[in-house]
């Protein structure tokens, strides 16, 4: 791991060649030209383990580690530049701002475009460039202080009281933006048992598609598993779902309007369930089992060939959905 910034000292006793320095950072200036950020980083340091107040290389540097996503370090690394004294001043100030925002230091990214506006130091060409950074860093500072509002309504002092119909009704109006944010907070809640298994699904899914990264425990029915987000089934392209949907219309061909009804049930237990889905079964006894449980509302018999424990398992979350739905 590198060393803080602060802590860069000048090589005492080593015999630096005269070329050394100006290699390394042509180098490193190459490498940023080129959108190699790691490389640039690591050619940029060594310059400023020889020269700490080098402000191309400062620069430079800086640059990189807010490229890599280090926002903390190159914050460090900037408010030393600014110290030294920037070659590229207007530069330097927006890349500033823009790291001052990213580490959510909303009032001083505020506080330094003001300054910028009011000291009329910016050209024309790059006053309302600036105009638009604020916009910008109040728009962020507004969607994070709403996620602020919203993680206390998602702590499960607020969040277990709440009917299973409430606790739906409020995943399904969190808004996108804020899964990153309530990741920690979010995963809390699919494990805890006592939260709806449909708003489960619904964090699920979500996190899924915001591309959220970790690891989940999940436990409905019999079912427990602790997974990897980005390995979550996708419901419409899982390919034994597919299968499951195939066999059924298959066997219902003749019966559009059971198959409906058979679709429809298989997609509100897949809903109920995901990301589990009768696991420990094969596809042809999963949809025997719905086909025969269709059978059986109509003429009150239950097929031979239908899995009496699937069965059950079944009509136990056709109870669980009437029960939460009241």
């Amino acid at each position: 791991m590198r060393k803080k910034f602060g802590d860069l000292k000048r090589k005492g006793n080593v015999i630096v060649f005269p070329t050394t320095v100006t290699q390394l950072l042509s180098e490193g200036m190459t490498s940023l030209k080129n959108e190699q950020y790691a490389d640039a980083r690591d050619k940029l340091y060594q310059v400023l383990v020889y020269e700490p107040d080098h402000a191309a290389a400062l620069g430079g540097y800086a640059y990189s580690l807010y490229e890599l996503g280090e926002f903390e370090e190159a914050l460090e690394v900037v408010q030393e530049l600014l110290r030294v004294g920037p070659i590229h001043y207007l530069e330097t100030m927006e890349l500033y701002i823009s790291i001052l925002m990213q580490v959510k230091e909303f009032e001083e990214a505020e506080k330094m475009i003001e300054v910028l506006i009011e000291e009329n130091v910016l050209p024309k060409e790059r006053l309302e460039q600036f105009h638009q950074l604020r916009d910008l860093n109040e728009r962020i500072a507004e969607s994070a202080a709403s996620a602020k509002r919203e993680t206390g309504q998602f702590s499960l002092e607020q969040f277990l009281p709440l009917s299973a119909a409430e606790q739906e009704q409020r995943v399904t109006e969190l808004p996108k933006e804020a899964y990153g944010a309530m990741k920690k907070q979010l995963i809390e809640l699919i494990k805890h048992p006592e939260v709806d298994w449909v708003a489960k699904s619904y964090l699920l899914l979500m996190l899924r598609e915001q591309q959220i990264s970790g690891t989940v425990s999940v436990e409905k029915f019999h079912y427990s598993n602790e997974l990897a987000i980005d390995e979550l089934p996708d419901p419409l392209k899982d390919a034994r779902l597919l299968g499951i949907r195939k066999r059924l219309e298959e066997a219902l061909e003749k019966e559009p309007a059971k198959l409906q009804m058979a679709m429809e049930l298989v997609d509100r237990h897949i809903y109920l369930l995901y990301p589990f889905f009768w696991e420990e079964f094969e596809e042809a006894e999963i949809a025997e089992v719905y086909h025969a449980y269709l059978d059986s509302l109509f003429s009150g018999e239950v097929g031979a060939k239908a899995d009496p424990k699937l069965l059950e398992l079944l009509m136990q979350a056709e109870a669980y959905i009437e029960l939460r739905n009241g």
